[in-house]
């Protein structure tokens, strides 16, 4: 009976209730801010507001609109949907754009503002288990979302991917990778970027000839921390793994030649005799990497001549480092090429094969003479 007068005479009143809503509302817009307010008071009130079962339209507010819910919508659910609808978008927008103005440095932009949009994203859900009705979970995550990140996807990617790819920065790169995918277009948007990234940063090893001493060692070490970031803060997605494929086969080619001829001249390095750099098993490790390289060069044939010229030197002049290691690398060269591309290299090992069993036939047959 207290209830019934209590909702009939008081909480229908519509200025009650304007002043209730707009008093709540107000209490989280400054807890937003970051002033601490009392969350069991707000639980209290909108709990009471729902129990109530009052169900009306929202009368006009001092913000000057009009927000109409169903007619089956209680106080509780409507000040929750209100909290969505009317504050998070300007309160989220001035926040982002505070941390997207170009006087912050690349680095801040990216680290401080992806913590920003994760930390806002975790007191909203905080928010829904403490005080907000459940069912305004999924609409408030998408509207932080959107104002934090979907509107500010390129802004983030321009304003500092480079730096945090330069630096390394695997914590924050992989931060960023999981909030993009939250947004439509994320994951897209950071792939461009990502593909945009390698074909620049690899153009810049391989076009200028003041680096070719150290181009392959240096395109080597560029691969091995683009498949850690793959690996690491990429969830090995196929899409990146893919895209960085062709960016490594685009800037590769950017200088037609020298690069398959570079690579060719650092296999000779590593399977002469007197290198002292690796054990057998680091040496099949850096051949196996080498060969990824291979396969991005375009002038295969370039390769194979290079090749093929300093296979004979270490074979004429027993400077070769391991037999083994030499018919490891042909064997790789035949699974990647086909028997045709490494004919005429296995031919130079069974001519050498045959030159030292007719000399080991000529000592014999001298030593019998001799006698």
């Amino acid at each position: 009976m207290g209830l019934e007068l209590f909702r009939n005479h008081i909480v229908s009143d519509k200025m009650v209730q304007t002043k209730t809503i707009d008093g709540i509302l107000l209490l989280i817009t400054r807890e937003r801010s970051g002033e601490a307010v009392d969350r069991s008071l707000l639980r209290s009130l909108l709990g009471m507001l729902s129990d109530l079962q009052v169900g009306t339209a929202r009368p006009h507010s001092s913000r000057g609109k009009r927000w109409a819910p169903p007619n089956c919508l209680h106080p509780g659910d409507e000040v929750s949907r209100m909290s969505v609808s009317e504050l998070t978008p300007l309160e989220y927008w001035m926040g982002g754009q505070s941390l997207s103005d170009p006087c912050h440095g690349a680095f801040a932009v990216q680290a401080e503002y992806l913590n920003h949009v994760s930390k806002r994203l975790g007191e909203e859900g905080d928010r829904v288990i403490t005080y907000l009705d459940h069912s305004t979970q999924k609409p408030l995550i998408a509207c932080v979302e959107k104002q934090l990140l979907g509107e500010h996807l390129t802004a983030i990617l321009q304003k500092g991917l480079d730096h945090l790819l330069d630096e390394n920065r695997v914590p924050d790169l992989t931060q960023m990778y999981q909030l993009f995918s939250r947004v439509r277009g994320g994951q897209q948007a950071l792939l461009q970027h990502w593909s945009e990234y390698i074909k620049t940063f690899g153009t810049t090893i391989v076009i200028n000839p003041e680096k070719d001493k150290d181009m392959v060692q240096d395109l080597l070490d560029f691969k091995d921390r683009v498949d850690h970031v793959v690996e690491v803060c990429f969830q090995r997605n196929e899409k990146f793994i893919n895209l960085m494929k062709e960016s490594f086969e685009s800037f590769i080619n950017k200088r037609p030649n020298k690069p398959a001829e570079l690579i060719a001249k650092h296999v000779d390095s590593k399977l002469r005799a007197g290198n002292k750099e690796a054990t057998d098993e680091e040496l099949e490790r850096i051949l196996d990497k080498i060969m990824i390289l291979f396969r991005f060069i375009h002038g295969k044939d370039v390769f194979e001549a290079f090749y093929k010229k300093d296979l004979a030197k270490r074979l004429l002049v027993g400077k070769s480092a391991s037999v083994d290691a030499e018919k490891s690398m042909l064997s790789k060269l035949k699974h990647e090429c086909g028997a045709a591309f490494t004919s005429k290299l296995e031919g130079m090992f069974k001519d050498m094969e045959l030159s030292k069993d007719i000399m080991v036939h000529f000592k014999q047959a001298s030593g019998v003479l001799v006698k």
